[in-house]
């Protein structure tokens, strides 16, 4: 009974190489032991990523540690040697752990207490390019990993400067390593229109650089300057890092007859003043324009809105919320359904009544209680709306 407000790319599938890769892990050994210099070099050879232990003694503590480390990682093979040409070829004179990789640096080698936990976190911040570009095939590797917070750079591959940004971005992503994942979209591409319009910018305005994170709610956030250098790249993050950014807000301009017709127009900057008046009680549905079941609401919302159109105090209104967003209401499907009832209490009641003209006159005439969604009622509502998806 609604649509996902975020772009369908955040659910991408997995790629058949990481399904084989998690074939093997799960059916054969969590590491691969390798005999000889020529086993462990068709190991490194044969895959994008791979992490080898070299212990002298297999049975020791440490060596257990990175068993447990390798057993914890799906996507990624892991070898285990005590050879002493192993250690030779790669330059080992004690035990020690190292991951390979066919992209940046090609090779880190662990520094620090051989731990599960260290290990892990070594091979998060190393795992993946310091610059990924978003597509089918990535999103997976960006949308699963640890890192929950992207900085994204809205690169057409059609400017001339292409390169020296993609550098200068690059440069940036050495520094947060583990802390913040940097990946860029070529935003000339017509599969990417959705992300651009998530974060609300137009072909026009890019390039550009905004920041999310994923966590229980996703949060935007957007640089003061337009200049793509390295250095404001790095002190974006670092602000950004030590809490000194605040979200970034989409809003359209306030058309000038907002107020003219029955439904009323929100915006980011007037949806305060309008949703928490204290003396008018206001029905908002937030939509997309995107959204099928938004378009089918929409006359029978237009109809609401010619009911109460010279009603003292309650007012109906529509906010389009891929081009703005309040701080007072988190949307997570299309549409959303929101009451403001009049007062000082800053009261927010969610809808969950039919959507119909009689069942929203009821629960306006019952003052937001008929067809209100009781408070141990919204989490269903959640789920509900999980499995009904377009």
């Amino acid at each position: 009974n609604g649509d996902k407000a975020a772009p369908k790319e955040y659910t991408a599938g997995r790629e058949a190489d990481d399904i084989v890769n998690w074939l093997k892990k799960r059916t054969g050994p969590a590491a691969t032991t390798l005999a000889d210099a020529a086993a462990a070099e068709t190991l490194v050879d044969s895959n994008e990523v791979v992490v080898i232990g070299f212990f002298k003694d297999l049975t020791s503590e440490t060596a257990k540690e990175f068993l447990l480390a390798a057993e914890a990682v799906d996507d990624i093979p892991f070898g285990i040697s005590s050879g002493a040409d192993v250690f030779t070829k790669y330059q080992l004179s004690k035990d020690g752990v190292v991951l390979f990789k066919k992209f940046d640096e090609g090779r880190n080698n662990f520094e620090g207490e051989i731990t599960k936990d260290n290990l892990l976190n070594f091979i998060k911040a190393n795992a993946l390019p310091l610059v990924i570009e978003f597509t089918e095939q990535t999103a997976p590797k960006i949308f699963g990993g640890e890192i929950k917070t992207h900085i994204l750079l809205f690169l057409p591959k059609s400017v001339s400067d292409y390169q020296e940004k993609l550098d200068n971005f690059k440069s940036a992503a050495g520094n947060f390593k583990g802390k913040i994942l940097f990946i860029f979209i070529d935003s000339d591409h017509t599969d990417n229109q959705r992300i651009l319009e998530f974060f609300g910018l137009k072909k026009e305005e890019c390039p550009a650089v905004r920041l999310i994170t994923l966590e229980e709610e996703m949060t935007k956030y957007k640089p003061e300057s337009d200049d793509l250098t390295a250095d404001k790249i790095k002190e974006f993050c670092n602000k950004f890092l030590e809490g000194k950014i605040k979200p970034h807000l989409m809003s359209q301009d306030l058309p000038e007859d907002w107020d003219k017709q029955p439904v009323k127009v929100l915006v980011g900057k007037n949806f305060e003043e309008v949703a928490f008046d204290e003396n008018k009680n206001v029905f908002v549905e937030f939509y997309a324009p995107w959204c099928g079941h938004c378009k089918q609401l929409a006359p029978i919302w237009d109809k609401l809105g010619e009911t109460y159109r010279d009603h003292e105090n309650i007012v109906i209104a529509k906010m389009d919320s891929t081009a703005n967003e309040v701080e007072a209401v988190k949307i997570h499907s299309f549409p959303t359904l929101k009451f403001f009832p009049a007062g000082s209490g800053r009261n927010v009641i969610d809808y969950n009544g039919e959507r119909t003209l009689e069942g929203f006159k009821k629960f306006l005439e019952s003052g937001g209680q008929d067809g209100a969604a009781a408070d141990d009622d919204l989490e269903d509502v959640e789920t509900d709306e999980e499995t009904d998806l377009e």
